[in-house]
């Protein structure tokens, strides 16, 4: 008998991303019967102010840095130490959650997370199965974990992965809203639209995008600048600016999108995975250092969305009838066949209806520890009788992957 699944989602308040794809997997795995709680992975780890703090601060303040330490943690063995620490170090919380909650699977959606999880298979000290969800077309290798039994995965040309469909949340408009959110801003009906976003914390060069699209005859920009107060205020005092339309946090993308004929975005997040499931085209427009530029990258290259690094760039292809006829429309299939694929949910549970056996194998720091002890009792027991050495047995390890 197959008991109902008990799951763990562990996500990161790093931008609204990580907890967005958290909730959706949440809603997913619901449908199936499982019990889903929702926590924050970084806290448990004791990481979150550092983390998330130290990321605002890069992004906003020291964009080459961010690219820098991006680009220079890509080392395996530098990510695999990393989890060997953060499992010595700062995970009795996160282990103690997991026994406490009695979960039948743990799921990552911050890299850091999955780290400590497959240093705790290392360890042997976690048996639960876990899967890291990874929330980046192209991902850092810190996502990809083999001591994991499952990596889920969005992007295309991922070794080692599930591929699934984009985990967002499933929102409708309301009914007339591309006619309402046009007469509610003074928007024409038939200028061209372009929603203009920088994630949850509004960063990038959205000005930029709106003084391109604002400059363009026919086109209307809506920016969203989200919690970034200081720019909704730069942006509506500018007043170069005339046909664009600065909101700051709202909760009516799902309205923003379908008066919209295009998205601008520089990180491929969730707002562009929303985009791809209601055929709104993407342009990724000067994207951001590391994570940005290696999705926009990604995408442009399997033909989900246009990348634009410069203003004239962008300019250029707003101009452009033939992206609007023929471009447009096809990156918008493409990114909406995504949504063909299984879901996560429907990945992890599949897991565990195939009831694959879990393998152990010893950590290699004691097996040779165990050999040596074995080599040395041998000698002495063909010398003469020496005084019996002490073993402390083998703990069992991690999980192989599949």
């Amino acid at each position: 008998m197959i008991h109902p699944m008990r799951v763990l989602i562990l996500s990161a308040p790093v931008g609204a991303g990580h907890d967005a794809a958290s909730r959706a997997v949440r809603e997913q795995l619901e449908e199936q019967g499982a019990t889903v709680d929702i926590d924050d992975g970084l806290a448990m780890l004791g990481l979150s102010r550092i983390v998330v703090d130290g990321y605002r601060f890069q992004i906003l303040h020291a964009a080459w840095s961010w690219r820098w330490m991006y680009r220079a943690s890509r080392s395996p063995r530098l990510i695999r130490l990393l989890g060997r620490w953060l499992s010595w170090r700062r995970a009795s919380r996160l282990l103690e959650r997991i026994e406490r909650g009695g979960y039948t699977h743990v799921v990552s959606a911050y890299p850091l997370v999955s780290a400590a999880l497959a240093g705790l298979r290392r360890r042997g000290r976690l048996s639960v199965p876990c899967s890291t969800l990874i929330t980046d077309f192209d991902p850092h290798p810190g996502w990809l974990h083999p001591d994991l039994d499952q990596n889920l995965a969005i992007g295309h040309d991922v070794a080692g992965v599930d591929q699934i469909q984009p985990p967002v949340h499933r929102f409708t408009a309301a009914a007339g809203a591309r006619r309402s959110v046009r007469a509610e801003f003074g928007i024409a009906d038939d200028a061209r639209v372009v929603l203009i976003v920088g994630g949850a914390w509004g960063v990038g060069n959205l000005t930029g995008a709106a003084r391109v699209v604002d400059a363009a005859d026919g086109f209307h920009a809506i920016v969203v600048t989200a919690k970034n107060e200081s720019l909704a205020r730069q942006l509506r005092a500018d007043r170069s600016l005339h046909d664009v339309t600065v909101l700051g946090y709202t909760d009516r993308m799902a309205d923003l999108m379908a008066a919209s004929d295009a998205l601008i975005q520089n990180a491929g997040g969730v707002t562009s995975l929303e985009a791809f499931r209601v055929r709104l085209p993407v342009v990724m427009f000067d994207p951001l250092p590391g994570h940005g530029e290696d999705n926009a990258r990604h995408m442009s290259r399997h033909g989900t969305v246009v990348l634009a690094q410069r203003e004239t760039d962008l300019a250029r292809l707003l101009g452009d009838p033939c992206y609007w006829r023929d471009v447009a429309p096809s990156c918008s299939d493409r990114a909406h066949a995504l949504f063909d694929r299984p879901t996560a949910a429907a990945v992890i549970g599949g897991w565990r209806q195939s009831a694959r056996p879990i393998r152990t194998r010893p950590a290699r720091a004691v097996v040779r520890l165990a050999i040596a002890g074995a080599l040395v009792a041998g000698v002495l027991e063909a010398g003469h009788a020496g005084e019996a050495l002490a073993d402390g047995g083998v703990s069992p390890a991690h999980v192989q992957s599949h």
